[in-house]
C-alpha cells in the first residue's frame, strides 16, 4: 500500500502558480504561528475562539488540496499504477430485455398476412364467441386471440408465443392453484382454478400456449377446448379458388347463369327452394356424390348447377340443369338440333346437339321436365353417364310423393271423432308449420310448440319460446330435415287422428291435434351435435 501511495504521489503534479499559492500560505500560517503580525487584508477575522489552530488550518487546508488531486487522479484511472488512457475501461452497460411493442390487428387472417408469425385458433369453442381483438407482438412472435360471447357474457383469450415453455406466458399463472395435468392428445396440459378450471398451459409445436377464462367450466369441458387449438390452414382460399375454376367452362346457351356463380349457402339454398315449392309445388336437391351445389330462380324454373366428378370426362365440367312442370326455358336450346333418344332405367332421354359437339339432354321425371346442359363431352356409353346424374337428383312434391319410399306416418285414431270443419283447420295448421320450417323460421316454427319440448338427437328439452328461438337455426334445420318435413302430404289428415308424424324416423316431428289447434310435441333431428347449446366456455 505504501509502494502504492508513493508512486501515486510521484504522479502528482502541480502548475507553477498552484505551487506558488500553497507555499504562500503554508508560510503565512507558519509565521502567524510565531508571533509575527500579519496584514489584515491576509487574514479573515472569526469571532470567537477557533476550535482548530491558525497553524492546523494551514495544515488541513494542504491536505486537503492534495486528497481533492489524488481523487481526480483516481477517477481518470491513474491511481494504483494505471497511467495510460489505453487502459481504461468503459463502464458496462445492461441493457434492458427488448421491450414487446404490440399491434392490433383487424381479423385473424390479417396475422399471417401481415407478420411471420403462426396463426392458431380455438376450433372447439362455441359459435356464439367471437373474436373481438387479435393482438401481435410481431418481433417476438407473440399473439394474443380474445373471443368473446354476449349470449354468456364471458370472454376467451388464448394466447401463445413461438418459444418453448416461455416465461412470460407460464408464469402469469404461478400463484395460481394447479388443479391437475392432463395428457391432452400428444400435449400436457396444465389446468388452473379452485373448483373448476379458469386457466391452462401446455407445450405444442415448439410454442407455448395458455388459455383464460372470465367464467371457469369442467376439466371436461377445459380439455375438449384445449384439444381443439391448432394452427389455421392459409392454403384453403387457394383451394376453393381452383374449386370454382370449373365454372368456367358452363355452357353458353345456360341461360340465367354467368359462370362465377359460388357455392349455395343453406340460407341460400333455403331460400330458393322455399320459393320454388310455394310457386310449383315442388322442389328438386342435388345429393352427394355431386359437389359445389348452386340453386337459383330461372323465370319459371328451379335451376341448379353442380360439378360430378365420378365420370372421369365430367371433370372439370360443370353440369347445368332446369326443372319446371312444361318444357325448358326460352333459349337454352337455341342452334341445337335433335339427337338420338335412349332409355335410361326406364326413362326415355331426348338428346340435342349443336355443330360443337355439345349436348342437352330433356327427360321427365315424376311429372317434372328436365332440362340438362353438360357441354362438350366425349362419354362413349351415354347410359351410364345419365344414370348417374339422374341418381343425385332428388324430387320432392307437395303431395308427399319423393323418390325415395318413406314409411307410412303413424296415425292415432282419437276415441272422440273431431268436428269434420276443424279438419281444414288442421291441414291448414300443418302446411303454416312446413313454411315455417323451410324458412328455417325458428320464430314461426315456436309458434306451434308447446312446451317444454325435447328434441331427440339433440339431447336437450328447451322450456319456453324465447328460449327455442335462441337456438342456432342451422342446428335445428339441416337440410335432409327440412326436406323430409316438407314432403308430408297435408291431404292424408282425417277427422280420426289424434297425432301424425311428419317425416319419418330420426328426421320427423310429432303433432297433436286438439280442439281445433295444432301442437308439435317433439323433434327428431338425425346427425345433430352433441351439444348444441354449449356451456359458456367450450361447445
Amino acid at each position: 500500500m505504501q509502494k502504492d501511495y508513493k508512486k501515486a504521489m510521484e504522479e502528482v503534479h502541480l502548475s507553477d502558480s498552484a505551487r506558488a499559492r500553497i507555499l504562500a500560505n503554508v508560510k503565512k500560517v507558519y509565521e502567524d504561528s510565531s508571533g509575527n503580525e500579519v496584514s489584515e487584508d491576509k487574514v479573515v477575522s472569526m469571532q470567537g475562539r477557533p476550535y482548530f489552530s491558525t497553524r492546523r488550518k494551514g495544515i488541513v487546508a494542504a491536505a486537503a488540496v492534495i486528497v481533492l488531486l489524488i481523487g481526480t487522479l483516481a477517477v481518470r484511472g491513474q491511481f494504483f499504477g494505471t497511467t495510460d488512457p489505453n487502459d481504461i475501461k468503459e463502464p458496462v452497460v445492461v441493457e434492458n430485455p427488448e421491450e414487446e411493442i404490440w399491434v392490433e390487428l383487424d381479423s385473424i387472417d390479417d396475422i399471417a398476412r401481415e407478420t411471420d408469425c403462426k396463426t392458431y385458433t380455438l376450433s372447439n369453442v362455441s359459435k356464439s364467441y367471437k373474436v373481438k381483438k387479435v393482438e401481435v407482438a410481431k418481433e417476438q412472435k407473440h399473439v394474443k386471440i380474445t373471443y368473446k360471447s354476449e349470449k354468456y357474457k364471458d370472454k376467451i383469450l388464448l394466447e401463445y408465443k413461438e418459444e418453448e415453455n416461455a416465461p412470460d406466458v407460464t408464469e402469469q399463472f404461478s400463484e395460481h392453484n394447479e388443479l391437475k395435468t392432463e395428457k391432452i392428445g400428444d400435449k400436457e396440459v396444465t389446468m388452473y382454478g379452485d373448483k373448476d378450471c379458469d386457466a391452462m398451459t401446455w407445450q405444442q409445436e415448439s410454442c407455448t400456449f395458455a388459455v383464460t377464462m372470465s367464467k371457469s367450466c369442467s376439466m371436461d369441458k377445459a380439455a375438449k377446448l384445449a384439444s381443439g387449438t391448432k394452427e389455421k390452414d392459409h392454403e384453403k382460399p387457394e383451394k376453393k379458388e381452383e374449386k370454382q375454376e370449373p365454372e368456367k367452362t358452363i355452357s353458353r346457351n345456360a341461360v340465367g347463369w354467368g359462370g362465377g356463380e359460388h357455392e349455395s349457402s343453406d340460407k341460400q339454398r333455403r331460400e330458393v327452394l322455399s320459393k320454388v315449392f310455394e310457386l310449383y309445388g315442388f322442389r328438386v336437391t342435388i345429393q352427394d356424390p355431386a359437389q359445389n351445389v348452386v340453386y337459383k330462380l330461372v323465370k319459371n324454373f328451379e335451376s341448379f348447377s353442380f360439378i360430378y366428378p365420378e365420370v372421369e370426362e365430367m371433370k372439370g365440367k360443370r353440369v347445368v340443369g332446369y326443372a319446371g312442370r312444361d318444357g325448358s326455358p326460352p333459349g337454352v336450346l337455341d342452334e341445337f338440333t335433335d339427337g338420338e333418344s335412349i332409355f335410361v332405367n326406364g326413362i326415355p332421354v331426348q338428346i340435342y346437339v349443336n355443330d360443337d359437339g355439345e349436348e342437352i339432354y330433356t327427360f321427365t321425371k315424376k311429372d317434372i321436365n328436365f332440362t340438362i346442359l353438360v357441354g362438350e363431352v366425349s362419354v362413349e356409353d351415354k347410359e351410364i353417364l345419365l344414370s348417374g346424374l339422374m341418381s343425385v337428383i332428388h324430387i320432392s312434391l307437395e303431395s308427399g310423393e319423393t323418390d325415395e319410399e318413406e314409411e307410412e306416418p303413424e296415425e292415432t285414431p282419437e276415441e272422440e271423432t273431431p268436428e269434420d270443419d276443424k279438419v281444414d283447420e288442421y291441414r291448414e295448421a300443418v302446411q303454416n308449420i312446413q313454411y315455417a320450417v323451410a324458412d328455417a323460421s325458428l320464430k314461426k316454427l315456436s309458434k306451434y310448440i308447446e312446451f317444454p319440448l325435447t328434441i331427440k338427437g339433440l339431447d336437450i328439452t328447451v322450456a319456453s319460446e324465447k328460449e327455442f328461438q335462441s337456438l342456432d337455426s342451422s342446428v335445428i334445420f339441416p337440410s335432409e330435415w327440412v326436406d323430409s318435413i316438407a314432403a308430408y302430404d297435408t291431404g292424408k289428415i282425417k277427422a280420426n287422428m289424434k297425432t301424425i308424424t311428419m317425416g319419418s324416423g330420426s328426421n320427423s316431428l310429432v303433432c297433436k291435434f286438439k280442439n281445433g289447434t295444432v301442437l308439435i310435441t317433439e323433434l327428431s333431428i338425425e346427425g345433430a351435435p352433441e351439444e348444441p347449446t354449449p356451456s359458456p366456455s367450450a361447445e
